[in-house]
């Protein structure tokens, strides 16, 4: 994966290997954002990771604007580079660094995201050859996730469960695999 410049000294390696240059100009926004953006804009500091609702909230919301219906890829890479931008830099410090506080890549708060998170890991440490490595794989897969439980009405814990196997997966290039996993 080629990194990606967030500032003039600072590069980083993406989550995932980015195909189109809409989903990396989101991406490194943010990352920026969530690393420098509070600053510019006179906010209260935002730092540390997000809570796993971000992402999930976010994905409902472009289900509820039709991003999934396969009409809106540009716009729905640029939407998920910008939503997996804002993880990664929530775990990142200004210089880069994954922050010494960081265990996870979101903040985990129910047991259905808690278990997919950690099926994601596993996966991603024994089944490497299976998983989501490209943005294209993501997006494909989230719009099978869009069409099984987001336009469908499944049930809450689904969703949960199967962002959690996504998210997990993805924390596997930042955090090693630990001795309880």
């Amino acid at each position: 994966m080629a990194p990606l410049q967030i500032t003039r000294k600072l590069h980083i390696t993406p989550l995932i290997d980015i195909q189109s240059s809409a989903f990396a100009e989101r991406y490194i926004s943010g990352v920026y954002w969530r690393l420098f953006g509070w600053r510019r804009h006179g906010e209260i500091e935002a730092q540390g990771p997000l809570p796993e609702d971000y992402l999930i909230d976010n994905l409902k919301m472009c289900a509820q604007i039709n991003r999934f219906d396969r009409r809106h890829d540009e716009a729905l890479r640029a939407d998920i580079g910008f939503f997996l931008g804002m993880l990664h830099g929530g775990v990142l410090t200004p210089t880069g660094t994954l922050r010494p506080d960081a265990r996870t890549l979101v903040i985990i708060h129910t047991d259905d995201f808690h278990d997919g998170y950690k099926r994601g890991r596993v996966d991603y440490f024994t089944r490497y050859e299976e998983i989501i490595h490209t943005e294209d794989q993501l997006l494909d897969l989230l719009k099978g996730h869009a069409e099984d439980n987001l336009y469908l009405g499944r049930e809450q814990e689904t969703l949960r469960w199967a962002i959690g196997c996504s998210v997990g997966e993805l924390s596997g290039w930042l955090f090693p695999l630990t001795q309880p996993e």
